[in-house]
């Protein structure tokens, strides 16, 4: 206990007192100068805005995110197992989006889907001008359009993760199984699929509470919210309320609603942990 004490005491001061000054903020307001409680007050005005409902849309629309990069990445990390000629090198190819900075990605990004980007020029010079699209101002495409990014940088976490455990599954079971005639496609779902169940929880959950909690860098740099509001999520709703003429106590409100969503997620995903566990005893 003694060796794990330090841990402990961080943990206390970067995460434990910054999440209680979080939840007793949210029930004050400034009044004079001066903290002054107010009970449900914070919350009742951020659920009557009705940006806090559209934030709460675009991040469940983002979520849609998350079933797309669990199934790519199962594939590629697949056909990566079976040892295809230069895997080693795909491998990284595809695992180095996820190692670069945020806002680098967003602002390459921009200038790629802009109006006049790399994008629709290229699209102009094939002839292929009904395709050209302003990708980030289109009130419909916009958010999709980010969300077709963060598939495209999260997608590397993916493959590299579900790639490690496939290759510590026993061999024997694969081997079994082609004993048995079973097909690609038959192995894929009787063996590959039971067999990383645990790992494919783990990241559908873990994806979940990004596309929650971890999108405002990606909103920030390409889209700062628009067209009108069409992007924005509850991280930059809480940066608006925070830094943008809002008012800082129901920000905080804001966060505890976002902080008691990811809660659920964790224990569900805790539930889903418990009853694997029993099962496998």
């Amino acid at each position: 206990y003694l060796y794990i004490l330090p841990a402990f005491i961080i943990m206390g001061g970067i995460i434990v007192y910054p999440v209680i000054e979080l939840i007793i903020g949210s029930f004050m307001t400034v009044t004079g100068g001066k903290e002054v409680f107010v009970g449900l007050r914070n919350y009742r005005l951020a659920f009557k805005d009705p940006l806090l409902w559209e934030a709460i849309q675009n991040n469940l629309k983002l979520f849609l995110c998350v079933p797309v990069m669990t199934v790519l990445s199962l594939i590629i990390a697949v056909i990566l197992f079976n040892r295809i000629a230069g895997w080693r090198f795909y491998r990284s190819i595809i695992f180095l989006p996820f190692i670069l900075a945020i806002p680098v990605v967003g602002i390459i990004f921009t200038y790629i889907l802009q109006m006049n980007g790399i994008l629709n020029t290229t699209l102009r010079n094939l002839g292929l001008d009904m395709l050209a699209i302003d990708w980030l101002g289109n009130p419909v495409l916009a958010l999709p359009s980010v969300g077709a990014v963060i598939i495209w940088k999260q997608l590397g976490f993916g493959v590299v993760l579900f790639l490690a455990r496939l290759m510590s599954i026993d061999i024997s079971l694969y081997e079994a199984a082609e004993v048995d005639g079973a097909t690609w496609l038959q192995k894929f779902f009787q063996v590959t699929i039971p067999q990383a169940a645990a790992v494919i929880e783990f990241y559908v959950i873990i994806s979940l509470i990004d596309m929650l909690s971890w999108v405002f860098s990606f909103i920030f740099v390409m889209t700062a919210g628009g067209p009108g509001n069409r992007t924005t999520v509850l991280e930059f709703l809480i940066y608006k309320k925070s830094f943008g003429g809002g008012d800082f106590n129901i920000a905080m409100a804001i966060s505890a609603v976002v902080l008691v969503m990811a809660t659920i997620l964790i224990i569900i995903h805790q539930i889903l942990l418990g009853r694997r566990e029993e099962m496998s005893t």
